[in-house]
């Protein structure tokens, strides 16, 4: 006899394995089963979803993708949950080389496609990706619509300034100094190299309060010279007329050991002058006593006047 009545739907009816088990307030994916395997519904449509005595509204409360079930909400945890398959999937003639349409698809379905594919610098991530990590400090991400918005985080300028600027704070400089302006962003190097002033300075301590003998020298701190002036009354200085020869400034006297008279004065005056092998006397006047010893040879440069007692017992020539 005929069956009366509405066609039965094709496919087995099925109730899927229990998942109210692993609800926690804030997972919503989770695994189909049945019998412990995974059960591919292949659409929403195909199954009757209650949770917490409230049948769920398919497509709005909850998607199928793949052998998942990913609810809107996170089911509460202690909701009880049952799950009905209302019709297994059958398998239908091949369509057409590109007659499918978008339209056709659920949306799940389109975001599915979406995925595949992925490029980032031209590395193809590929097909059968299920999740991408993203690895960085900082790094935050945002889903909205079925739209995952990932923000890489990293550093601002700013903050990149200061680390760099802080490397250059509190730390040891030799002969440099570093300051970072946070202000504009830069760092400053100066060198620490002594002025002018600092190396006169310097080199003027160099000559104060030491030891000099027959000399004095003196740092002028004005204009950053330094003066050096022979000590003593019988320094020789430069004489213009005549221009050749050395004159003193004042009186030289010279005490010879082991004779009786000391030679003292100079110019137009002598006394008691004792003459060495070689020596040569120039004046127009000898006054005293003047005595050449034997095997010493004199020569006297005239006119000459003697007005005292000159003796001789070597040579003695007179021009």
């Amino acid at each position: 006899m005929p069956y009366i009545g509405r066609d039965l739907s094709q496919g087995n009816y099925l109730k899927l394995d229990n998942i109210e088990s692993q609800f926690n307030g804030s997972k919503v994916s989770f695994d189909l089963t049945t019998g412990g395997s995974a059960f591919f519904p292949g659409s929403s449509m195909a199954l009757l979803v209650s949770v917490g005595g409230v049948v769920q509204e398919a497509e709005t409360a909850y998607t199928i993708d793949q052998s998942s079930i990913e609810f809107a909400s996170a089911p509460s945890a202690g909701d009880d949950c049952y799950i009905i398959v209302m019709g297994t999937s059958i398998g239908v003639s091949v369509p057409a080389d590109g007659s499918v349409t978008m339209a056709k698809l659920a949306q799940s379905g389109i975001d599915r496609l979406s995925s595949v594919g992925i490029q980032s610098g031209g590395t193809t991530i590929g097909a059968g990706v299920t999740f991408i990590n993203f690895v960085q400090s900082g790094l935050t991400a945002t889903v909205a619509s079925g739209i995952a918005t990932v923000s890489l985080g990293g550093k601002t300028n700013e903050e990149i300034q200061d680390i760099v600027g802080a490397m250059f704070s509190g730390n040891t400089e030799t002969n440099i100094t570093v300051t970072y302006q946070d202000s504009d962003g830069t760092i400053d190097l100066v060198s620490d190299k002594l002025t002018t002033e600092e190396v006169q300075d310097i080199v003027g301590a160099m000559f104060s309060s030491n030891t000099e003998t027959n000399i004095t020298a003196t740092y002028q701190d004005s204009d950053g010279t330094i003066d050096l002036e022979v000590a003593g009354g019988g320094r020789f200085v430069v004489s213009s007329s005549p221009a050749a020869g050395i004159h003193t400034a004042d009186s030289v006297g010279v005490n010879t050991v082991g004779f009786t008279t000391d030679m003292v004065g100079a110019g137009n005056s002598f006394n008691g002058m004792y003459i060495s092998n070689g020596m040569t006397i120039y004046d127009n006047e000898l006054n005293g006593n003047h005595y050449i010893s034997t095997s010493f040879n004199g020569l006297m440069a005239g006119p000459v006047t003697v007005n005292g007692v000159l003796t001789v017992d070597g040579n003695y020539v007179v021009v």
